[in-house]
């Protein structure tokens, strides 16, 4: 989120009128453009194992894998458990909300192939922290019904901080009970 964004925001409680103004963005607009060109994050290609920002398919679950309370500076070892994921094929999508925020991000997964989201925020974070602070050091994760177990798993068995956000939707965006519209609305 660039500066301007953020000062158009810090007065706004409205969740819905931050999704509306971010709905204008054409920096967003440009953001999911170059994703659709080039879904893959150089970070999570390793050994011939690569996995795209975006998200793939419909009712896949949709998880923060991380901190995304506090900044964490140095997320290497996150980093070597997740390529053991992805190398193990776990994972099917994987998207860094280090400078977007977790709303940026979930456009910006949603975008490519115009899917949705339907996420449950945080009890002990506002809605609007949740959603748009931009220091988060998290990773949005997507993984199909028949290895969410399996990451689960290996996950916790690793003891790395996993949070179930919800699940890709056909297009609509949601959270708890906001609905803030459809992915066509953000992309055009």
């Amino acid at each position: 989120m660039n500066d301007n964004f953020k000062k158009q925001i810090a007065t706004i409680d409205d969740l819905t009128e931050i999704g509306e103004i971010l709905s204008e963005s054409t920096e967003l607009r440009d953001r999911v453009a170059k994703f659709a060109k080039s879904p893959f994050d150089t970070q999570f290609a390793r050994d011939g194992h690569n996995v795209p920002m975006n998200f793939v398919k419909k009712g896949d679950t949709i998880y923060l894998l991380g901190e995304y309370r506090t900044h964490v500076k140095d997320n290497s070892s996150l980093l070597e458990i997740l390529y053991d994921a992805i190398s193990q094929e776990m994972v099917t999508s994987a998207h860094i909300l280090d400078k977007t925020g977790l709303f940026c991000g979930l456009i910006e997964s949603c975008g490519v192939k115009k899917l949705g989201f339907d996420i449950t925020g945080d009890a002990e974070i506002n809605d609007k922290d949740f959603l748009f602070r931009d220091k988060n050091s998290a990773i949005l994760i997507s993984v199909s019904a028949d290895k969410e177990g399996k990451f689960v798993d290996f996950i916790y068995n690793n003891a790395l901080p996993l949070t179930l956000l919800g699940h890709v939707t056909k297009g609509e965006l949601r959270m708890d009970d906001t609905s803030f519209g459809f992915i066509s609305d953000y992309i055009g």
